[in-house]
C-alpha cells in the first residue's frame, strides 16, 4: 500500500484493518433538561412541595435560558411512599419563561397528586428542546416584565444560582 498510495496507503491500511488512534469525541444533542428530588422522610405536606415545584422549576428555566434553548414539553414526575412513580406531560408553546413553566407545572401536580399519600420524590423535566431565546408574546409581556426576568439572570449569573429565588422556595429555620 506504501508502494502505491505513499505515507497515505500506511494510514489507509491501519483504518481497513481496524486501527485508529486518534481519539473519539462523541457528540450528542441534549435532549431534556430535569432535576428531581428525593426527600429524607416522605411528606404530605403540600406547601413543602409547592415550594420544590417552585425550586426545581426555577432552576430548569435558568438552565434553558444559560444554555440559550426553549422548550416544548414539560413533565412532573412523584414518586409516592409505597414507590409507585407517576409521571404528566405536557406539549407546550416554546419557551423558556418561568411563569408559563411555574404555570404548567402546577397544573400537572395538581392533576398528579392524590390526597392522603406520602410523597417521597417530585421531580421536573423539560423536553423537546430547541436553539433560541425567548420570544416575547406582544399581548401579554410587559417591559417590566422582561427587563425584571432579564435582571434576575443577570444577578443569577453573577452571584450564583441560589442567590435569588421566590420566597415560597425558602424553608423555615
Amino acid at each position: 500500500m506504501q508502494n502505491l498510495l505513499g505515507k497515505w496507503g500506511i494510514d489507509l491500511s491501519r483504518k481497513a484493518n481496524g486501527i485508529d488512534e486518534s481519539p473519539v469525541i462523541p457528540y450528542t444533542e441534549q435532549k431534556s433538561i430535569g432535576t428531581e428530588n428525593t426527600f429524607e422522610s416522605d411528606t404530605i405536606d403540600m406547601k413543602f412541595l409547592h415550594s420544590q415545584l417552585v425550586r426545581m422549576t426555577e432552576k430548569v428555566g435558568f438552565e434553558l435560558r444559560q444554555k440559550n434553548k426553549l422548550c416544548g414539553c414539560i413533565t412532573v414526575k412523584l414518586r409516592y411512599a409505597n414507590f409507585d412513580t407517576v409521571s404528566r406531560q405536557c406539549v407546550i408553546s416554546y419557551t423558556s419563561s418561568d411563569e408559563i413553566l411555574l404555570q404548567r407545572a402546577k397544573e400537572l401536580f395538581a392533576k398528579l397528586y392524590e390526597k392522603r399519600m406520602l410523597v417521597r420524590l417530585i421531580g421536573v423535566k423539560v423536553s423537546h428542546l430547541v436553539q433560541g431565546n425567548q420570544q416575547i408574546d406582544l399581548f401579554q409581556d410587559t417591559e417590566q416584565g422582561v427587563s425584571l426576568y432579564q435582571a434576575i439572570d443577570r444577578i443569577k449569573n453573577r452571584y450564583g444560582e441560589n442567590s435569588l429565588t421566590r420566597a415560597i422556595t425558602l424553608t423555615p429555620a
